[in-house]
């Protein structure tokens, strides 16, 4: 996709409805990334308030570190949008090993979506014994929303995964999926205790 065509350059309605079509995409991928960025957007949020209340070295290092990480959740709902568009365009012209050259990135985006996940909600897991009482619930919030960004991508690729056909690449791809649900879900766990 060009510059200005892509997902974050149409209102959010139009994202919705085209999610809600019976087109193929955006899906579940695309949605995901959507979801992280937001949740990642609410850790900001809780962040610069916070900051705003009275200078914390270690909270504005993170704050640092997160508005470094905004945006590049969502950027991987386009590029899901067209790896899954490459897979159905390979897939109909019926050349073999460009079917399977696609169904790899078709694999390979939600699983490099699920590690940028991985890496904003630990983010939020470190941000929120560092933000002010009063945006606590954003920040929680945000981690959720990242994690079921990461969870969402993850179901992509369990879909996905079955076009592989090298056994040896369908065990590497699920190996990596379980793992990082794993740690995104000990995240979250461990970011409400």
């Amino acid at each position: 996709m060009s510059e200005g065509e892509g997902i974050w350059a149409q209102p959010l309605a139009d994202f919705r409805a085209a999610a809600a079509a019976d087109k193929p995409t955006p899906g579940c991928g695309a949605a995901a990334a959507v979801t992280a960025d937001i949740g990642l957007a609410l850790v900001v949020k809780g962040l610069r308030i916070s900051e705003a209340h009275g200078a914390n070295p270690a909270r504005l290092k993170l704050l640092r570190t997160a508005e470094a990480l905004l945006g590049r959740p969502g950027a991987f709902a386009d590029d899901d949008m067209q790896a899954f568009s490459d897979y159905l365009s390979a897939a109909r012209d019926g050349e073999v090993e460009d079917k399977q050259a696609a169904a790899r990135q078709a694999c390979a985006v939600p699983l490099a979506l699920a590690h940028c996940c991985l890496e904003a909600l630990e983010l939020a897991v470190d941000a929120w014994p560092l933000t002010d009482p009063n945006v606590q619930s954003d920040v929680q919030a945000g981690a959720v929303l990242i994690h079921a960004g990461l969870s969402a991508a993850l179901i992509n690729v369990d879909a996905d995964m079955s076009s592989l056909d090298e056994e040896a690449t369908r065990e590497q791809a699920g190996q990596t999926r379980w793992r990082l649900q794993r740690e995104g879900d000990a995240l979250l766990r461990l970011g409400r205790t």
